[in-house]
Formats: C-alpha cells, structure tokens, sequence
C-alpha cells in the first residue's frame, strides 16, 4: 500500500508554512459563537435535570448540534444564521422553564454569567460575530495556558463522542447513559475556576464513558456487516461512469451501492472507507469496483483527478478548498459549495455520475490485502503472551495506524534497526519479515489496536509498563484514541507529527507537557525512553 499512496503532502510534516495553515478567524468566530450557545443550553438543561425534569428531547437536539463542529464549518451564511437563531431560540426557552421550575420548587434560579447577546435576527447575529472574529484571540483570555489546553481536550472529546453517538442512532442503538455524561463533561466547560487537576480527572472519567461508546459502535458494525476477514482490494481503475465515496459512514456506502446497482456506475472507496472491503456483507455488491486514493492525507490532490462525483459521509467533510460542484454529502449543513442528499435520494449524485466522463480505459494496477483473521490474531496473542511469561520479550511495541510515507518509513526502517530482539513489535502500518515482528493490515481500523491491547493486558504483567504505543498518524480520532487508550492503562504513548489543520501544535505540546504523550523524536532516543 504504501507504493500506492506515493502522493504524501509533506507540508503536514513540521508545520513550518503559517501562509498554508493560517486559521480562519471567520470560521473561528461561528465555532466560538456554536460553541458559547451550546454550553449555555447544556448549562440549562443539567440544571432542569436537577430538578428531576425530563429533557431527553433537548439532549438529543445537542448531541446532534454538537456533532456540526467536528465538520467543515464554511458553510453558507443562511445555514449559519438558521443554527444560531435555532439555538438562541432553544436557550431562551430553557432559561424561562427553568426560571418557572425554580418558582415551582420555591428555589431561586442560577442563571449562567454569559454575555447577553442578542442573537434574534441577522442583523444582531452578524453583529456578534463580528465581534467574535475581532476579538478571537481575546476569547478565553482569562484561562491559563494548561486551562485553554485542557479546554480544547475536552471540546474534541465531546465531539468525537457525539459523532459516534449518532453513528450509533443510525444503526438503530440509543445510549443515553453517555449521552449524559457527554453534557455533563461539556457543561464543566461553563466553570473554568476548578484546577487543573479536577479537569484531568474529569476528562480521564469520561475516557471511560467514551471507550464504551466506540465498543458499542464497532459491535454495531459488526453485527450489521459481518465480522472482519481478509480481502484483497483492486487498486484498479474501471473503464466506464464511477463515483468515489469518502468518510467514514459504511451504512451511507451500501445506500449508495443500492442506489446504483441497476446502472453501469462503478463505485470506488476512499481513504477511511476502505474498510469497506474487511466485511462479508458489502463484499457482495458487483458494482462495488475497488479503491481510488494516491495520497494519505491530500484530499485535494485526490479529488482533482477523479472523473466523477465525490460522496463524503456525514460527519467527514475535511476543509477543502477547492473542487467545489462534484462533491456531495448528507451532512445537515454542508460546507459551501457541496451538494446536499436529503432523504437518502441519491438521484444528483447517479445523475451527476452519469453525464461525467468516468474512465475513459482500464488501468490495471496491483491489489492490496486488507482485513485479518480473528482466528489468527488471538492464536498471535497467546504465543505472544507466553513468549513473554517465559522471558523471551521484555517489551511490546504498537506502531500504527496509516504510516506510509517515505519520511516514516525511514523512521520505522531505522527503529527496526536500533530496537533490541527480546522487544517485539506489533506493526498496523509497515510490514517487514523478522522473528519479533508482527503485522496487522488494518490500515484505518482501530478497533483492532483496542482488542489486541485489551487481550494482551489480560494476560501480561504489568501492560501499564510493558507496552508501548506509537500513534503515526494523526486524524480528528486521535485524541480520542489517545484517551482511550490512557483508560486501558498504556502510560508510554507516542505521538507523530501531527497536521496543524487537523490538531494544534500547542495541543500537541499540552498533550506531552499535561499527560505525558511523548512526541516522537528518533527512534534510539524513543526506544531509550522506554527502556530507561
């Protein structure tokens, strides 16, 4: 896989271009803005649940208002004026319930100290933002760095978790318990007076919470797709029309090959949907032809070339800049320029399909074997296990995921190299013959990290000490994994070169300096720092 994806955008790599990932404080602003609205209706809401009121239907509305922030944000002005005014008009209500509750129960109301913002009409919601996007690097000016950090930790939990929860909603499963304990984590966001430690253990809390949410979620994939086996994945190109689908949502995948299995449409997966081909399932449909990806993290450069339209799934959409018209989604509000699906009507998306070009020829190009054999994992694990109860290895070191771009296989190649043979390596992005080696073809699957990590701490002394996980690449996940990944008790975490679009390098920085997540550095001083 990694001679195919030979496109890599180096820029990612050091961050050192400010004209490349300069914020956007418009976009800024309108996050600030959902953000400062959501945590005053959550403040509500726990404070009516308190007062023993029902307001399942309100946290529901949030969870699904909060999952509109882990997506592209530059949408059309109108879309952003309909989710203000929805949400202003939702927290007035709330405030007056639960001003009248209080009178009910003789208690005297607690209204949250937030600015009074008239946001009503257009006119005053523009205004406001405005003065968001002055004032943008003033917001929060009153917390210290590790609060500012510990801040946007807890935001991007909440959002991941709020993504897998409707996830979940969609395969038919309700989990009100986290839907709960993801309000309660976003309405400590309203009190930035408690100390830095009551927010770490706050956020470790919640790491429990939140690794039940993706249990739950990849057994629901399994029960409706069928367990994992291996595959082998046409990198090919069809002679003929084709449309590629992105993101990360397998159930929009099958509507999609539902919806053009009467026509002469070949569908091609992308990046993260490439788990596609793991399960029996959607094995099955003819038309679905093989994957389309030349760079792990250009979406752009990927795009650009495809001569047919592009179908993100919800909750997906990166910030791209261009290739606008032929990209589709059913997000609720999707980035300008994207068309939107309603309804599961995928009529534009066929119809755009079919009056493009599409593959003008076959171009034939090597399959990749995706998927594994639980059978084979878990016979892995025992000799793995008991190599270690002999003495036969010292330490278990996890590499993964997507990792297959020249700069790390250097990095991985050297690390091979420099690492002691009583130390075993399990490796979910690099496939190398030697006797402490293991490889995993995961790619984008981590729930198979999860398992394996789950398994060997059931039979290892000590996992807390003895394994040691190496995260190369990062996504909007990452932090979500690294948390999870902290609640099954791996204390050495390291972290690769992140994206800045993707996460801040101050986050990074705070992730080491506040939870000991080391960056990665060369591979003899990562693998003296776990030694020593």
């Amino acid at each position: 896989m990694n001679k195919f994806f030979n496109y890599y955008n180096y820029l990612c790599i050091g961050a050192n271009t400010p004209s490349v990932f300069s914020y956007d404080p418009y976009i800024t602003a309108i996050k600030e803005m959902l953000v400062s609205e959501l945590q005053q209706i959550v403040y509500y809401i726990e404070k009516l649940k308190g007062l023993n009121m029902d307001m399942s239907g309100y946290r529901d509305k949030v969870i699904d208002f909060i999952s509109v922030l882990i997506v592209n944000l530059d949408f059309k002005k109108e879309s952003f004026f309909v989710i203000i005014e929805d949400l202003y008009n939702n927290k007035k209500k709330l405030e007056e319930l639960y001003i009248n509750a209080c009178k009910d129960f003789d208690g005297k109301p607690v209204l949250l100290a937030k600015e009074k913002e008239n946001l009503s009409s257009k006119e005053t919601i523009l205004k406001a933002l405005n003065e968001h996007e002055k004032n943008i690097s003033d917001k929060k000016i009153t917390l210290s760095e590790n609060k500012k950090i510990l801040y946007e930790i807890m935001i991007n939990i909440v959002l991941n978790a709020c993504n897998c929860l409707i996830e979940l909603k969609h395969y038919g499963i309700d989990f009100p318990q986290a839907k709960d304990e993801v309000l309660k984590l976003f309405n400590s966001s309203n009190f930035p007076s408690d100390d830095d430690e009551k927010w770490k253990e706050k956020i470790m809390d919640f790491a429990k919470c939140n690794y039940k949410i993706v249990k739950l979620l990849n057994s629901a994939i399994i029960e409706k797709f069928g367990p994992v086996k291996d595959a082998d994945v046409s990198l090919s190109k069809k002679k003929g029309k084709a449309i590629l689908v992105s993101g990360t949502s397998l159930l929009e995948l099958e509507k999609i090959l539902k919806a053009a299995e009467n026509t002469e449409i070949n569908i091609y997966t992308h990046h993260e949907m490439i788990s596609a081909f793991e399960y029996e399932n959607l094995q099955k449909y003819p038309n679905l032809a093989g994957h389309y990806q030349r760079s792990n993290n250009n979406f752009p450069l990927d795009f650009a070339e495809f001569p047919g339209p592009i179908y993100i799934s919800r909750s997906s959409i990166p910030k791209i800049d261009v290739i606008r018209g032929q990209i589709y989604t059913s997000a609720k509000y999707p980035a300008y320029g994207i068309g939107k699906i309603e309804n599961d009507n995928f009529s534009p998306l066929i119809d755009y399909a079919l009056e493009a070009k599409g593959f003008e020829e076959d171009i034939n190009y090597n399959s990749i074997k995706i998927g594994y054999s639980f059978d084979e994992v878990n016979k892995n694990i025992d000799l793995l296990s008991a190599k270690f109860k002999q003495g036969k290895i010292k330490h278990i070191f996890i590499i993964g995921l997507i990792d297959m771009f020249s700069s790390s296989n250097k990095y991985i190649n050297e690390f091979l190299t420099e690492c002691p043979e009583d130390y075993f390596i399990i490796s979910f992005s690099y496939e190398k013959q030697r006797n402490n080696f293991w490889h995993v073809n995961s790619y984008y699957d981590f729930s198979i990290v999860y398992y394996i990590v789950e398994k060997l701490s059931e039979k290892i002394e000590s996992p807390q000490k003895n394994i040691s996980i190496i995260l190369s690449d990062c996504n909007t996940n990452t932090i979500s994994h690294i948390f999870n990944l902290m609640h099954l008790k791996i204390k050495n975490i390291f972290l690769g070169a992140c994206c800045p679009n993707i996460i801040n390098p101050v986050l990074v920085e705070g992730l080491s300096d506040l939870f000991n997540v080391k960056p990665l550095t060369s591979p003899i001083e990562d693998i003296n720092t776990v030694i020593n």
